[in-house]
């Protein structure tokens, strides 16, 4: 059976990968540079209405935190605004709303490809560059003989190659490490001074400032280190506009994209597609169109009188490359899908705004497959704005180009899987309880990804299943008369699991039980000390009790606790000192900055430590000093301390109810199921899909948290460290009740799993795959039917990515390769 499950589930992974790679495929451009078409002699003879270009990208700007009465602090913008030399816009940012697509889209102007959503954490890929796609940059530089400098995240700079042949000075820094609000941005500021100073060696300055995003991404968009941030980067554009900006010069400030009140973004959400956008220059004063409203404005809401972030005039973000493109007098990047912003037409001559909109015509409509018909008669420029609005429209929605060839054959293999898999689980699983429960699982999963509510509220659909499987077996008969209250408390167990994050997309709940944590310290380092004293304590190890019960535990609640006091969060005093104890007699740090300097010492020490117990506890099993269940347990419980270690600080204390609800089920399933494989698998299967949403995890790719990828990792991005680390920490629930199944079933030889372990592998995966297959076929298929779906970016298609990582890393990395090693360990 192992033989045939394996061919089945290689055939499952290789008709996914097809799917992707026909789905995802790397988007065609037009290669080369623009030039200009209309009347070019007076184009190249005409003067830029700006000699000199000053961009500021604050990453993830949300349109609130420059224009909001409540919530902004951009003092020295709201004067320029009311002054009228700033002119300030809301601008829609295309989904996925993260760094690596957002840049193409601010430089070259083309929309968005789904697939730069994944590159954008890929470091060392060399897939995203855009060195031979045209830009502004590039435009500036060959054809207005701009010298351009950067300085910030150095995604430009992967975007960008060679680096030289676009930067005359430049210096990147790292856009992970999210846990630095501080650093990252003076690295960015010190260079400032410098180029006041040569002001004349420069035509173009760039600034990509990280450290808001860093702070959404660790606090949320209302965290108290976002207001002394946005001082901060408001002091540096009047820093910058005061030294630097004339009335030839213009300073563009803008956001690559906003954040949803988590602080988090990738998704489609207001928050998250609606950045700040703001011109500043002395010229703009000439035109003041927003004179009659002051700033900061109040809050703009919905029907249903929710923030809807649309502040004053809206534009979409690509907007901004053909308005850099007609002030400084260089032709439109081939690619770019905006519009010229209409206001800045007032800076052109008669003649030449009308030229400028014909350009801007032309481009759309070769992309748009159309012949330009132009009617250079036709001097009434509103009904061209209607034009270029509907054919950019047409443009956004079509985002990339199918394989179709390559979406059929991955999706007849996958339907080939479902069929093999479909027989080896009448063969073997008859037509039994569990098939049936495994077969309405499959169905109700499986339908439900044609809706996209459906997906982004997918954690709904695991508490019900999960609650009727509680119901069903309160209403069996039973061997044993604890059964029932054991359900319950299982049943109380979850409940206040489902309480405690926000696991949907739709709806955000200020008062979940992880956001009282956060604002109760003491009551949460209570809780994460009595589960890691309760999870210490829970085998009873002779050989290791030292290591096993009090060191490992230790520095990880040390570690933990550093943590949160570098990011400055409350700790108690207790463990302030246990910190202090560990980083001094342990580490040896100085007292000048102990915090500071042993936090990634003290989890490279977690790492070795915890390394050197799995080694030992190998060794002794090996050599039979220990036996099966003692060995099985002891991995199980070292393993789970590291999930925690991997953890938010308000989840570590999910993993006592894990605990508390993982021994009560085991007690059932030992006393009225007979230890049945199959059951134990199907109950897994729910746990972790119930609990991976629990934990906070969502369907979008807006909630994968890097934070706690970084643990014991310097600045030194790397992305094979960095990624493992990011997988296990997401994932961290759905790996446990994963390592339930293994301690489980394989800690002990009871009756029923007497023989062959491989075959009893075999049998606990089986479930697994025939549900990954059937929900497969079912997602696959929502995909190419709802290709041009309203929300095929923003919904299907991080869906699409989720289901990729749950087969490849759950079930491949995790399911496979990790348990087989185990296997044979045993």
């Amino acid at each position: 059976m192992l033989r045939r499950l394996t061919i089945v589930f290689v055939i499952q992974l290789l008709a996914i990968s097809l799917f992707c790679i026909g789905f995802f495929p790397k988007k065609n451009v037009l290669n080369g540079e623009a030039i200009f078409h209309y009347n070019k002699t007076l184009q190249k003879d005409s003067k830029p209405v700006f000699n000199k270009l000053v961009v500021v990208v604050i990453d993830a700007l949300r349109s609130d935190f420059i224009f909001d009465k409540y919530s902004s602090n951009f003092n020295f913008v709201h004067s320029k605004l009311n002054s009228g030399e700033a002119w300030g816009f809301t601008a829609f940012s295309n989904p996925p709303t993260v760094t690596l697509p957002r840049l193409k889209g601010i430089t070259t102007g083309s929309t968005p490809n789904f697939l730069d959503a994944i590159l954008n954490v890929v470091e060392d890929d060399g897939s995203s560059s855009i060195s031979d796609q045209d830009s502004w940059l590039l435009q500036l530089r060959s054809n207005a003989n701009h010298r351009i400098r950067f300085f910030g995240d150095d995604t430009w700079l992967k975007l960008f190659t060679p680096v030289e042949s676009i930067f005359d000075s430049w210096e990147g820094t790292n856009s992970f490490f999210v846990s630095d609000f501080e650093e990252v941005d003076f690295n960015v500021t010190r260079h400032i001074p410098t180029q006041i100073k040569e002001r004349d060696q420069w035509d173009t300055l760039i600034l990509h400032y990280l450290g808001l995003d860093h702070i959404g991404h660790k606090g949320g968009a209302f965290s108290k280190f976002m207001p002394n941030k946005q001082t901060e980067m408001d002091n540096v554009i009047k820093d910058i506009y005061n030294n630097l900006i004339d009335e030839d010069s213009l300073l563009v400030v803008l956001g690559d994209h906003g954040m949803n009140d988590v602080g988090n973004h990738g998704g489609s959400s207001a928050g998250e597609t609606h950045a700040g956008m703001v011109f500043l220059s002395p010229k703009l004063s000439k035109y003041p169109y927003f004179k009659d409203i002051e700033a900061p404005y109040e809050t703009p809401l919905n029907g249903d009188n929710e923030p809807s972030f649309e502040f004053m005039n809206q534009i979409q973000q690509i907007d901004l490359v053909p308005t850099i493109a007609a002030m400084f007098n260089i032709p439109i990047p081939q690619n770019s899908v905006g519009i010229l912003i209409p206001e800045f037409l007032s800076f052109l001559g008669d003649d030449m705004k009308y030229i400028k909109v014909w350009e801007n015509l032309r481009q759309l409509s070769i992309l748009n497959n159309l012949t330009p018909e132009i009617d250079f008669n036709n001097k009434n420029i509103s009904d061209t704005y209607l034009t270029m609005n509907e054919i950019q429209q047409s443009l956004t929605r079509s985002a990339t180009n199918y394989s179709y060839n390559k979406l059929a054959v991955g999706y007849c293999l996958l339907i080939i899987s479902v069929i093999f898999v479909s027989v080896l689980v009448i063969q073997d699983m008859k037509f039994s309880f569990t098939t049936s429960l495994l077969v309405f699982i499959s169905v109700v999963i499986g339908i439900s990804m044609f809706g996209s509510s459906f997906v982004e509220e997918e954690h709904q659909l695991w508490w019900w299943i999960l609650t009727g499987v509680l119901l069903l077996a309160v209403m069996c008969k039973h061997k044993q008369a604890s059964t029932p209250i054991l359900c319950v408390i299982i049943f109380a167990c979850l409940r206040l699991l489902r309480g405690w994050n926000n696991s949907g997309q739709k709806t955000v709940y200020p008062y979940v039980i992880g956001n009282l944590l956060n604002k109760s310290p003491d009551i949460q380092w209570l809780l994460n000390v009595t589960t890691l004293v309760w999870l210490s304590l829970s085998i009873n190890i002779n050989y290791l009790s030292l290591v096993d019960q009090l060191i490992v535990p230790t520095i990880a609640l040390a570690y933990k606790a550093n943590w949160a006091i570098v990011d400055k969060e409350q700790v108690p005093n207790y463990l302030q000192k246990l910190v202090i104890i560990v980083g001094k007699d342990i580490l040896k740090i100085k007292d000048t900055n102990i915090f500071t300097d042993s936090l990634i010492p003290m989890a490279r020490l977690f790492y070795k430590v915890f390394c050197v117990l799995i080694v030992i506890r190998i060794s002794l099993f090996a050599t039979k000093t220990i036996n099966r269940e003692v060995f099985v347990k002891g991995v199980f419980k070292d393993i789970t301390i590291f999930l925690l270690f991997l953890s938010p600080s308000k989840n570590i204390s999910q993993f006592l109810l894990f605990d508390i609800v993982r021994r009560c089920i085991t007690q059932i399933l030992t006393n009225e199921f007979n230890s049945d494989i199959t059951l134990t698998s199907v109950i897994s299967l729910i746990l972790q899909n119930f609990c991976f949403f629990q934990f906070g995890g969502t369907n979008s790719i807006a909630t994968v948290d890097l934070s706690n990828a970084y643990h014991g990792i310097s600045s030194n991005y790397n992305i094979y460290v960095v990624g493992l680390i990011m997988a296990i920490s997401n994932f961290a629930p759905a790996i446990y009740w994963v390592l339930f199944t293994w301690q489980f079933i394989y800690s002990k030889p009871t009756t029923i799993m007497k023989g062959n372990k491989w075959e009893i592998f075999a049998k606990s995966k089986l479930p697994v795959i025939f549900v990954n297959c059937i929900v497969g076929c079912c997602l696959l298929a929502a995909c190419v039917i709802l290709r041009y779906h309203l929300f095929i970016w923003s919904v299907f298609s991080p869906k699409l990515c989720y289901y990729v990582v749950w087969n490849l890393f759950m079930g491949a990395f995790i399911g496979w390769i990790f348990e087989l090693s185990l296997i044979a360990i045993l």
